[in-house]
């Protein structure tokens, strides 16, 4: 019975206590609150403004990029050209050279991202399925045929697309690995470029 009192007694003290900080503590979460949306507000535009900026850098550096292996493919023409009708070869055009992305916002470097994504899934399948027979080593100079699939490889008609998916984390690492170079029929490859802070 002593220990009841006792337990009801510290009970209520807690609840005191507990009651003094939360009131104490609720015009310090109001104030936080307040802060952080003011934050936010102040904060967003300023972000949408610097994404805006980047946009327009990218988009001039890649303009630029693409102009210059414009000139230099048309030099090569023309001295193709001129060589094949035998006449004088043009002089060499002066193609200004790339700046180092580092110099192209203080303290801001471009970066990329690569990602692909299937467009085909029975392309895929297919690439995926050659591939085996053609690493298969126990094939030797087999032909494959209708009759050879039918005997060798049993299909189903269960055996449909809807039981196979695509590992999006294992295509974007060969993504990442080998960019424009993957080719897997069925797929494509994006690059996304965009300023960063070196922070």
């Amino acid at each position: 019975m002593q220990a009841s009192a006792f337990l009801k007694r510290v009970q209520v003290l807690r609840r005191f206590v507990s009651g003094v900080y939360k009131t104490a503590k609720g015009p310090v979460s109001e104030a936080k609150r307040r802060l952080d949306a003011q934050e936010k507000s102040l904060l967003e535009p300023l972000r949408r403004a610097e994404a805006d900026v980047m946009g327009t850098i990218l988009t001039f550096r890649n303009a630029e990029e693409a102009r210059r292996e414009e000139a230099a493919a048309a030099a090569v023409e023309a001295t193709v050209m001129a060589r094949l009708a035998g006449t004088p070869e043009p002089p060499a055009p002066v193609i200004a050279t790339a700046a180092p992305p580092e110099t192209l916002v203080e303290g801001m470097v471009s970066r990329s991202t690569w990602t692909a994504s299937c467009t085909d899934l029975r392309k895929v399948v297919l690439a995926v399925a050659a591939q085996l027979l053609l690493d298969d080593d126990t094939l030797g100079a087999t032909k494959v045929t209708r009759r050879w699939l039918t005997t060798t490889c049993s299909p189903s008609t269960q055996a449909s697309l809807d039981l196979l998916s695509i590992s999006a984390p294992r295509l974007n690492t060969l993504a990442r690995a080998l960019r424009y170079d993957l080719s897997i029929p069925g797929t494509v490859v994006e690059e996304r470029q965009q300023l960063v802070s070196r922070r």
